[in-house]
């Protein structure tokens, strides 16, 4: 119900009462109206009702203050229109300046050069005034595929069988690809992805180099982070402790847990830092210059959870199961830790996912709870209902799919070897930038896994018509239940976690693979069997 104006005699013997809802002329209502509007719905619900009172009255009482309720979200919205048009005007005016001055730098270089003649010169003035006019057309374009002219390319190239063509210029259309991204929040991903000169589209230039950390300074504090109810990684921990403070004479900071455990084995240990307060714990990334792990892939895990921002690098040691994560070896923890305090070494950045839930009391989807880092995976599932999870899925706004099993997973390519891997996801190298879509248990024969670009924000909503709530889980943990109409928003997060290598990450990764999960491990085929000759 949305009418615009309604006239009814008050019940209640206070003559006419009307409420109207002027709009504006571009569809939207205005505040001011909207005000009265709200106003008049409280004094109406308010007034003390008498006998016979209209049961139907009641109903449109609430219907209204339904429509009031969405007229002012309609307000929101435009607000929220018209200040993102008016940083894409701004945008675009700083674009079009830069391309005049590029192509007045171009000009001057060519009359210095000799490469230029009068009337050329008066035509490239004549381009330019065009340019400065502003053109609706091109500005539209522009904005929405993210495509700008910045130079006019030329052939000065010569042909040799005419002395007129000599002179002659070739204007070719110039255009420069940039990713687009709608809003200010992915201004991050708008750098060029492709060059074009001379009629030639090149792809950026790719390096097959690896990540190298090179200390600009020596490290003065290190993290150990232990693996708990371990014999084994507690000797390993003291005796790791006793090195790097004797010998490379650093600061160390460990666990209360650690600290006490240390203690407990001797006095000596007490130089051995601490925090008192979890509130420190967000301080961590501003002391500490390195961090070491004594576990598995849980251990870090863990490390990477406690860093709610920008993460040191991290030296895994293996001393759990598999280690997809973990290449350095406890038994050689000198050898390793010297050429890792000397440098350069090779670094593999994992990405992780920023996630948020938004209730549905909520007003937008800006109003969310805390934010959550993963660096494996996000699972929304079923819990204990035996009911399938509905999973209404939108990728960047657009619809995806509708999930029904039991349940999906949101995983990065770090975490591609985990759960994922578990639910038939497709195995990735950990420094490919992309999201993993993978169902569990899907319903249907046609779900297949889904790899992601990095940029996308990917919303897993609860619909209203779902027969249980659902239940998330981030790395394994910190369940929150999803009632209906709740949402999940899961985006790359700016801050990846930085691991050592012990050659590169392309060898560590197939070595993990081959080792931990024996990936095509087969006999070789007999040579002495039939043959084409």
């Amino acid at each position: 119900m949305s009418p615009s104006k309604l006239d009814s005699t008050d019940p209640f013997g206070h003559g006419d009462a009307s409420i109207s809802c002027s709009r504006s002329d571009n569809g939207f209502v205005d505040s001011l109206s909207l005000f009265h509007s709200e106003k008049a719905v409280e004094e109406l619900l308010q007034q003390t009702p008498v006998e016979g009172l209209d049961e139907h009255l009641i109903e449109f009482s609430e219907a209204l203050r339904t429509v009031a309720k969405a007229l002012r979200r309609a307000a929101e919205g435009k607000a929220s229109a018209q200040a993102e048009a008016a940083e894409w005007k701004r945008r675009y005016e700083l674009e079009r300046t830069r391309n005049i001055q590029m192509e007045r730098k171009e000009r001057f270089s060519e009359e210095q050069n000799g490469d230029i003649d009068c009337g050329r010169v008066k035509n490239l003035d004549n381009q330019l005034m065009l340019q400065n006019e502003p053109d609706e057309h091109s500005e539209k374009g522009c904005m929405k595929h993210g495509i700008c002219s910045h130079e006019v390319l030329r052939d000065r190239e010569s042909d040799s069988n005419s002395n007129v063509d000599r002179n002659k210029m070739m204007r070719k259309a110039p255009f420069k690809l940039s990713w687009w991204c709608k809003g200010e929040n992915g201004d991050q991903h708008k750098h060029d992805i492709v060059s074009f000169e001379k009629g030639n589209i090149t792809t950026a230039e790719r390096s097959s180099k690896q990540i190298s950390l090179k200390w600009e300074s020596d490290p003065q504090t290190v993290f150990i982070l232990t693996k708990p109810n371990s014999v084994s990684v507690r000797i390993l921990c003291a005796q790791m402790v006793r090195w790097l403070k004797e010998k490379k004479k650093l600061n160390i900071y460990v666990e209360p847990r650690v600290r006490v455990e240390l203690l407990t084995e001797s006095s000596d240990f007490d130089y051995v830092q601490t925090w008192k307060e979890d509130r420190e714990i967000l301080l961590l990334h501003t002391k500490v210059d390195l961090v070491i792990t004594l576990g598995g892939d849980g251990t870090v895990l863990w490390a990477a959870s406690m860093f709610k921002g920008p993460v040191p690098p991290i030296v895994p040691f293996s001393l759990g199961s598999l280690g997809f994560m973990t290449p350095f070896h406890s038994e050689h923890f000198k050898e390793c830790l010297d050429s890792v305090l000397r440098g350069p070494i090779s670094i593999t950045l994992r990405h992780r996912l920023l996630c948020r839930v938004v209730r549905d009391a909520a007003k937008n989807e800006f109003e969310t709870e805390e934010p959550i880092l993963v660096l494996n995976e996000v699972t929304i599932d079923r819990g204990i209902s035996s009911y399938l999870t509905n999973l209404e899925c939108y990728c960047d706004n657009s619809f995806v799919t509708c999930v029904q099993g039991d349940g999906l997973i949101l995983s990065t390519t770090s975490g591609s070897t985990a759960y994922s891997l578990a639910a038939g996801g497709s195995m990735v190298h950990p420094q490919v930038p992309g999201i993993l879509f993978t169902p569990i248990c899907p319903h249907s024969l046609s779900f297949r896994p889904l790899i992601l670009p990095e940029h996308v924000t990917v919303r897993i909503m609860v619909p209203f018509n779902s027969r249980s709530p659902a239940w998330a889980s981030f790395d394994g943990k910190d369940r929150k239940q999803l009632a209906a109409g709740d949402a999940l928003l899961c985006s790359m997060a700016p801050w990846p976690v930085p691991t050592a290598c012990q050659v590169d990450s392309t060898n560590d990764f197939l070595r993990s693979i081959h080792d931990g999960l024996h990936w095509n491990l087969r006999k070789t085929q007999s040579f002495d069997g039939p043959q084409d000759l």
